[in-house]
């Protein structure tokens, strides 16, 4: 049994995701389709538009033949703890045998040249450009003379994981085509829909809008940063300065300036006006932000290195020896009844993140806490 993973978001599942996961099916061989999905808050420092049970079904209508869900612990985490949290979760499962992605680079060699430990040079050429008040991206791009597009970096933290768990996973680069640029973009789609524009939507398979409506329709609306304004800001001002220097990402004392600002602010977005540096890039600063509010310090992170289980969000009926091929292999346990982990501190985070994306919906009526023990797993 061939086994390909995609690690995802799906914020929204447009037509370059659904050409990736047939071209990953192709060029591996795989016999099934496994994906990997962030839960309600994404890398980026965002909420999902619509919850994940939505789209663990876009994905499974899309050529996906299960999904499990990233925990949200490493879900919101920089590329390098994202691509680490992921691969190591799905090593443990121990059936993958290969784990595609989307690059503007898919020469697999020059992935792996990329990977490389940096040279004692240019590390101190990153530091340099650290202290000067660059993103760590942008560092790595002076120091190394040329920048590296998004989707390359986060499939040179899959590599780099690879190699530091010494996997058998074999990394399988997806090109990423012009036609599926910026025009089809999550982010692009994400910005349009924000700005009332429905037509953002013609990027997506047609054969996902009426899901995509329906999602929509119960939630009262797409689900955007600033509906979490007014939690996020409370959370912020009774926040002592010294337990938010605790906060992954609000280290060297920025946890004073976050509480002063946070008492002028009235949005998220005025506070990440306030905040923004050249250092601290707006991702950096919305996924702190967000740990914040969900109540993740270094400790919890230390704690947790490596993910505890993988949680069942959705399959195909024909996938069912893929479930009893994880079931009979994996070394973490593999969570199809949340009631079950009720007790585990981990997937009480999960279901506490959840719980606070409902929170934010337009519609009243879909606000209710626990949706993680009350939703079944999706089966098409």
């Amino acid at each position: 049994m061939k086994v390909c993973a995609v690690v995802c978001e799906y914020n929204p599942l447009h037509k370059g995701h659904a050409r990736h996961l047939e071209r990953a099916r192709a060029l591996s061989g795989a016999d099934f389709l496994l994906c990997l999905l962030s839960g309600p808050f994404t890398q980026r420092g965002e909420p999902a538009i619509f919850d994940k049970w939505t789209r663990a079904r876009a994905a499974l209508l899309s050529g996906a033949d299960l999904v499990l869900e990233l925990p949200a612990l490493f879900a919101l985490r920089a590329a390098p703890d994202f691509g680490l949290g992921a691969v190591s979760l799905l090593e443990r499962l121990q059936v993958v045998h290969s784990l595609s992605f989307g690059s503007e680079i898919a020469d697999l060699s020059q992935l792996y040249a990329l990977s490389a430990p940096e040279s004692p040079e240019v590390s101190q050429k990153i530091k340099e450009a650290l202290k000067k008040g660059h993103s760590y991206p942008r560092a790595y791009a002076l120091a190394r003379g040329f920048e590296l597009p998004a989707n390359a970096l986060l499939g040179l933290s899959y590599i780099r994981a690879l190699q530091a768990l010494r996997s058998p996973i074999l990394p399988l680069p997806v090109l990423r085509l012009e036609g599926h640029g910026q025009a089809g973009s999550s982010s692009a789609i994400r910005k349009g829909l924000l700005l009332g524009e429905e037509a953002a939507l013609s990027a997506c398979p047609p054969h996902l809008l009426p899901l995509y409506e329906a999602a929509r329709a119960n939630q009262g609306g797409w689900l955007f940063l600033p509906a979490f304004d007014q939690l996020l800001l409370m959370r912020l001002r009774e926040m002592a300065p010294e337990t938010l220097n605790l906060v992954p990402g609000l280290s060297e004392g920025l946890g004073h300036r976050v509480r002063r600002e946070a008492l002028r602010s009235g949005s998220i977005e005025g506070l990440l006006a306030a905040l923004r540096t050249r250092r601290y890039s707006a991702a950096r600063l919305r996924r702190a932000l967000l740990h914040a509010l969900l109540g993740f310090d270094a400790a919890l992170l230390t704690a947790h290195p490596h993910p505890a289980y993988a949680r069942l969000l959705g399959f195909r009926r024909a996938a069912q020896p893929l479930l009893s091929a994880i079931a009979k292999n994996s070394k973490i346990p593999l969570i199809e009844k949340a009631a079950h982990f009720k007790a585990d501190p981990l997937f009480a985070l999960d279901a506490a993140a959840q719980d606070l994306w409902s929170l934010a919906l337009p519609n009243p009526a879909a606000r209710a806490a626990g949706r993680d023990f009350s939703t079944s797993p999706v089966i098409v």
